[in-house]
Order: C-alpha cells, then sequence, then structure tokens
C-alpha cells in the first residue's frame, strides 16, 4: 500500500535538549545536543522523535483499533508481542528557525533562506508538494553564516545542572539546549488508513530529556496536507 506524507511543524514551547550521547566534547559542554551529520545544525535524530511520538501516541490510543494502529506504525508496544516492523517512516526533524534576543522587543525568529529551500526540496522529494513553511514571511533572514553562528555552541544556552547530597555539590555538569520558540519541521510517511498520527495535531509532545523539569514540550503542527488539519 502506498504511503502518505505529512510535514510537521515542532516548535518547543520550553527548552529542548535531545542529548548527542556520541559526542566526546573536550568543552565547557558535558552534554551536548544533536546536530544534523552534513550541516552541522542542531536537528533531532529521527530514532528520538520516533520514541517520543510513540510514547505519546500509547497515551492516546485507548480503543481497540487505535491499539492495533499503533500496533501497525510502530511494530511494536509495551504489554504486546512483537511483530513485523513498522508501517511509517520517520525522518529527521531538521531546524528551520531559532530566536535572536533583540532590544526592541524580546526576540525575533531568525532563519535562512537555504536551510528553507533545502528542507522544502527534501519534503517534495518525498512526496510533499509544498512552497512555503508555515509563517516564514514573519521571520528575518540572515545569511547562510549568520544563521549557523547563532546555532553554534557558542551562542547556543548552556545550563548548569547539579546532583545536591545532603546539601553539598556531588556533581555539577553543564548541558547545552535548543530554546524555546525555535522551529523544527520532519516528515513523516505512512500507510492510509493509520490516522492515529492525525491526532498529534495540535497536540503537545515532550521530546527528549528532564521531563520532569519542563523541557522539550514541544507544539506538533502539521502543515501538508493542508485540507486535513482540522478534520
Amino acid at each position: 500500500m502506498a504511503k502518505q506524507t505529512s510535514v510537521w511543524l515542532i516548535e518547543p514551547l520550553t527548552n529542548l535538549h535531545v542529548g548527542n550521547e556520541s559526542v566526546v566534547n573536550f568543552s565547557v559542554i558535558d552534554k551536548a545536543i544533536q546536530r544534523d551529520a552534513a550541516t552541522n545544525l542542531p536537528c533531532i535524530n529521527s530514532s528520538s522523535l520516533k520514541g517520543a511520538l510513540k510514547e505519546h501516541l500509547t497515551q492516546l490510543a485507548t480503543t481497540k483499533d487505535e491499539k492495533e494502529q499503533l500496533q501497525k506504525i510502530f511494530g511494536s508496544i509495551k504489554g504486546i508481542k512483537e511483530i513485523e516492523k513498522g508501517k511509517a517512516i520517520f525522518f529527521d526533524a531538521n531546524l528551520l528557525a531559532i530566536p535572536e534576543p533583540q532590544t526592541d522587543k524580546l526576540y525575533q525568529k531568525v532563519s535562512s533562506d537555504k536551510v528553507l529551500d533545502d528542507f522544502i526540496k527534501k519534503a517534495k522529494a518525498l512526496g510533499a508538494s509544498i512552497q512555503s513553511i508555515g509563517d516564514k514571511e514573519e521571520w528575518s533572514k540572515n545569511d547562510d553564516d549568520k544563521f549557523k553562528t547563532l546555532c553554534s555552541d557558542e551562542a547556543l544556552p548552556i545550563i548548569a545542572r547539579n546532583c545536591l547530597e545532603n546539601g553539598q555539590s556531588e556533581n555539577l555538569w553543564y548541558e547545552q539546549v535548543l530554546p524555546s520558540h525555535s522551529v523544527l519541521a520532519t516528515i513523516i510517511q505512512a500507510e492510509e488508513g493509520l490516522n492515529l498520527i492525525e491526532r498529534l495535531n495540535g497536540q503537545i509532545v515532550q521530546i527528549g530529556a528532564n521531563a520532569t523539569i519542563g523541557y522539550g514540550f514541544c507544539k506538533l503542527t502539521r502543515i501538508y496536507p493542508q485540507e486535513q488539519q482540522n478534520k
């Protein structure tokens, strides 16, 4: 059965840390975020995104039909014997815009034409006939070098975390985050009839680490196909 392609915006409402455990970092950063291997821009790897969506949809699936769909989408779910591989494909989430502090207002979302064009080309190649991305007309455009600078290790927030025992510091570390109000986009391909995925539209999904301290709460919005958004 042919797969339908959908395109989704992911907008962190709180700081986001999806860790890259394979990076050996000799700087002040102890825990770095995931980055695209080709561009070195922040991203969410497909495996991390799939895991977060699976966890969220598991909570939404209450009927027998929804639970069967969940099993078809992911191939296996908690408490159910593993079956064949899932019938949905989840792609990496690419960063499209990042907030930059301003003197006359709190922040301005900043993007790059190349970053936007590259994602649109990727989406079209995978079957999504999109011409633009979300509210990109409201985003400030910068050249690629400026955008990369805003996304560099030196520019992204680094938060000190501490483990206390009897009031004494036992383990101080520094954790990098992608700031709230950033914008990422991803692509999902799934067979027709797996409409449980459509329920993600407008949902707040927790992605990445540190859920108990409020990290990674993201709003998902489907931007393609648009005609199905309010169904």
